[in-house]
């Protein structure tokens, strides 16, 4: 009888191992099978405020999914404000018992293979020069956004731990019939399934729908294709501009490194802005978006043409993605690029060596104009998101110090090595897209201190601080340059560039060798009065001092610090500008 219990106690553990290890391996199984994601994107003509998505995953096993949005960059603190209706349904039902872990992370019960999410998407971010990565927009004529500020999808840490594979990401687009779409993933079509079926692939492109015209072309071995949004006449000055930039810009910087980071291009540029020449632009990963005004003359041309040099070179040069908590080698890669810009547009015979020195020299104005001139490129680095000057500082100044080590490394070496030799070492030791190895400001000086050696280095830590401009001109001088002062347009109290139109009259920026500087005005000031005289707009500073002569002064009302100032000082003057001209020997 013994035995018999034996036996059966025997039999009965051999079933229940059998069956827990056919379950695991069905579960393996299940699990290989992995999940199905497709997204349907609709976009109503009638309403610009919102679009819809309906997302639905297949190929479920488990109770639970945690379900996440990323957070914008930072830019949306709170859902609601991108996403004001949204429901998980499941078998036709709402589902219940959600739990919010946090504003942008759910975690969902599962009761079926398959759910379903319906959303909608606030559009009404306008254009910046910070939200053209980061948040959705829409007009009556198109709509853009970075795909990381629209798509709910699986949390990655949650599959990698629960090992559920992603088998495939489908995109689907329902726009207006006259439209059409044009991604990162591909253009011209309103099917996408990514390639690979990942995560990282979902959130790192850029998608815009609309009336987009498409220019797909080849640099080398790399595929380019362009989506631009027209007014009018700037169809031709892209067609002659814009696709000469991009091609110059791949092959310039190409040149220099002998590779490319990126396996194809999508560049999204779009004319939308009233004021003429205005522009601004962003990378991301293999995309670059481009926002301009309408293009007038030959410099607005430039200046659309040396944001795309730039934006393109951001791809070899953009390292510090993950800068955590220590922002100190962002001039390395915001002004070391902005001189690049030019130095490739230079080099590809896109302008000439006059205008090549007439941008540098704007660079220059900016810096010595700049109330935070003296002050190195770590404390702009640093301040680079919380300070418009020092955001500012870090492209102009960064520019200028990459140039003058530029003419000190050729010095030293014989015209050898160029500041090309800094990058390519940089690029080969701290290659992130490679190793996932990001540089550090210690990183960045020991490269220079390697290649400048001991007897140099001082020069670039006077670059780099308060000694600049006396260290700048010494560089420039012994490289057969000079910097000379000559008289620029006349100004109101020495102020280069008023605040806003609307609002309060406040200075952005000041003229640092006018009378109104040295009697104490300063950049951030808000102007009051002139003479007892309300200040309402900038052009009523015009009308009041049309009756005031030019070396009469006058009692200037501030506010600075939400304390009234009172100010004696010559209402009349006119910029200074330094120009760098060559002297005798090429660059």
């Amino acid at each position: 009888m013994k035995k018999i219990k034996t036996i059966c106690f025997l039999l009965i553990l051999i079933i229940n191992v059998g069956f827990q290890i056919s379950g695991e391996e069905l579960s393996k199984g299940k699990n290989q099978k992995g999940l199905h994601l497709e997204y349907k994107i609709v976009v109503d003509r009638k309403s610009t405020k919102y679009f819809s998505i309906n997302l639905v995953i297949s190929g479920l096993q488990s109770r639970s999914l945690f379900l996440r949005m990323t957070n914008n960059y930072g830019q949306v603190k709170e859902l609601n404000n991108l996403i004001p209706k949204l429901s998980f349904i499941s078998r036709g039902k709402k589902i219940l018992g959600i739990e919010r872990v946090n504003e942008f992370l759910w975690k969902v019960p599962v009761n079926s293979s398959k759910i379903e999410v319906n959303y909608l998407v606030n559009t009404q971010y306008p254009y910046s020069s910070l939200n053209m990565v980061r948040l959705p927009f829409r007009d009556e004529n198109h709509l853009c956004f970075p795909s990381s500020s629209v798509f709910i999808h699986p949390d990655e840490e949650y599959i990698l731990k629960n090992n559920i594979k992603i088998n495939k990401i489908t995109i689907y687009f329902n726009p207006p019939l006259d439209w059409i779409a044009a991604t990162t993933w591909g253009v011209d079509r309103f099917v996408f399934d990514l390639d690979p079926p990942s995560l990282k692939n979902l959130n790192e492109a850029l998608v815009c729908a609309g009336n987009y015209d498409i220019y797909s072309f080849k640099v080398e071995d790399i595929s380019v294709d362009t989506a631009v949004l027209f007014k009018d006449k700037e169809v031709s000055y892209f067609k002659t501009i814009g696709i000469q930039a991009i091609e110059q810009g791949l092959k310039s910087a190409f040149d220099i490194f002998h590779f490319f980071p990126v396996p194809k291009l999508f560049a999204m540029i779009h004319f939308v802005y009233e004021h003429p020449g205005r522009m601004n632009g962003n990378a991301l990963e293999c995309s670059v978006n481009l926002n301009c005004g309408p293009i007038l003359n030959h410099k607005h041309q430039l200046e659309m043409a040396s944001h795309i040099f730039a934006e393109i070179f951001h791809f070899w040069n953009g390292q510090v993605l993950n800068r955590g908590e220590n922002k100190s080698v962002i001039w390395f890669t915001e002004g070391v690029t902005n001189y690049y810009r030019l130095k490739n547009m230079l080099s590809s015979g896109f302008i000439g060596e006059k205008e090549f020195l007439q941008f540098l020299s704007e660079e220059f104005n900016k810096v010595f104009h700049s109330p935070r001139c003296t002050d190195d490129l770590n404390e702009l680095s640093q301040d680079y998101y919380k300070d418009r000057e020092a955001m500012t500082l870090t492209y102009s100044k960064g520019c200028c110090v990459t140039f003058a080590l530029d003419l000190l490394i050729r010095e030293i070496s014989s015209n050898k090595k160029s500041f090309d030799y800094v990058l390519k070492q940089m690029i080969k030791k701290y290659n992130f897209k490679e190793n996932d190895n990001y540089y550090t400001h210690k990183d960045v000086d020991g490269t220079i201190k390697k290649i400048l050696g001991d007897s140099y280095f001082h020069i670039y830590k006077n670059l780099y601080g308060e000694d600049f401009i006396a260290e700048f001109k010494s560089i420039l001088e012994t490289a057969g340059l000079s910097i000379l002062k000559k008289k620029g347009r006349p100004l109101y109290f020495g102020i280069l560039n008023f605040g806003p139109p609307d609002g309060q009259v406040k200075i952005l920026s000041i003229d640092r060798e006018s009378p109104a500087y040295a009697a104490g005005l300063r950049s951030g000031d808000v102007l009051i009065s002139i003479n007892g005289q309300k200040i309402k707009t900038t052009s009523s500073i015009k009308e009041i001092l049309e009756t005031i002569p030019k070396n009469e002064p006058v009692k200037l009302m501030i506010i600075r610090n939400e304390k009234k100032i009172s100010l004696d000082t010559l209402w009349n003057s006119f910029a200074t500008e330094y120009v760098i001209k060559k002297k005798e020997n090429n660059i």
